[in-house]
């Protein structure tokens, strides 16, 4: 009997279509219809070296700038507006500084274990902050970036215009004796929330942490009674429009009340915050209502208590 031999470097593969009887062939993970997803590329070194070009641009002209509106001497509304514009300057330098030693080093380093595709895109640089671990916006950590962004920028206002009012050092009395306790409030309240809400997802499941789809058909053999379902974000979802609706609405994609709630406050108080700033500045930090505090804590408390309703899942089918 003639006997067969196969070379190993060319191994074959089954094409007998099920119709015939033969087996169907495999399709590899993560393909659908015989195309697989379009994967952006990996961080390039030369993508991070534009942005550390960008973030010595910007820190210079950041130099440039703070220098020119310190030495002023006249404390005019066409002064205090230089430094308001100056200090959104820096805090801009700042985060694409912070952009581009991200990229670097993402560039160099690679985890055998990194997501990949539309995930491993959001989740690049600087836009991780305000990312979760599924590829969405999270509310929680906007409401974070938001209001470290808006402090670093009043203070750094603050000191530019350090020596152009006439009664004293603006920076020093708004960290000293004109500190308000309740910007402690406003910078630890969305941090509280952000981490109560990572808290309940990475116990989620009996300590699993959330399930795709996939996995969710498994779990009576975990020994799971409710189980909850959280898939990665999908290829489509892309563009800054889109994590912006991400940020009011849950992760079946409908409004979330609590969210929307969350950030409708904070944005009201923020707007508030700003408008004062920027009215009176030689009172440093501006007082924030109690009224205004007390909606953002309420707010921040219904997010946090749906986000541990939501986690709970349900009976697997």
């Amino acid at each position: 009997m003639a006997s067969q031999t196969q070379s190993p470097e060319l191994p074959t593969t089954e094409t007998a279509s099920p119709a015939a009887g033969g087996p169907a062939p495999v399709e590899p993970a993560g393909q659908t219809g015989g195309t697989a997803p379009a994967q952006p590329p990996p961080v390039s070194r030369a993508a991070a070296g534009l942005w550390c070009l960008a973030a010595v641009v910007l820190v210079a002209g950041a130099a440039w700038a703070s220098l020119a509106v310190a030495r002023a001497t006249a404390f005019s509304t066409a002064h205090r507006a230089a430094a308001a514009w100056t200090g959104l300057l820096v805090v801009v330098a700042l985060a694409v500084v912070a952009q581009g030693i991200l990229l670097w080093y993402q560039a160099r380093v690679t985890e055998p274990d990194a997501p990949s595709g539309n995930l491993a895109f959001r989740r690049r640089g600087l836009k991780a902050a305000v990312i979760g671990q599924d590829g969405r916006a999270s509310t929680s950590k906007t409401q974070v970036a938001l209001w470290t962004a808006a402090v670093a920028w009043a203070l750094v206002d603050l000191l530019l215009l350090a020596r152009a009012y006439p009664r004293g050092n603006l920076f020093s009395g708004a960290v000293t004796t004109n500190w308000r306790p309740e910007y402690l409030v406003l910078l630890g309240l969305p941090v509280a929330a952000a981490t109560a809400a990572k808290a309940v997802v990475v116990t989620s499941n009996s300590g699993r942490g959330p399930l795709d789809s996939a996995s969710a058909a498994q779990a009576q053999s975990l020994g799971l009674d409710r189980v909850y379902v959280r898939d990665p974000v999908s290829q489509q979802a892309k563009g800054f429009w889109t994590g912006v609706a991400e940020v009011l609405t849950g992760d079946d994609g409908a409004v979330a009340w609590a969210d929307l709630q969350y950030v409708v406050f904070t944005l009201i108080t923020l707007a508030y915050f700003v408008a004062l700033f920027l009215a009176r500045p030689a009172d440093g930090l501006p007082p924030v209502p109690a009224a205004l505090l007390t909606l953002m804590g309420v707010s921040a408390s219904a997010y946090t208590a749906n986000k541990i309703v939501n986690t709970k899942g349900t009976a697997p089918q």
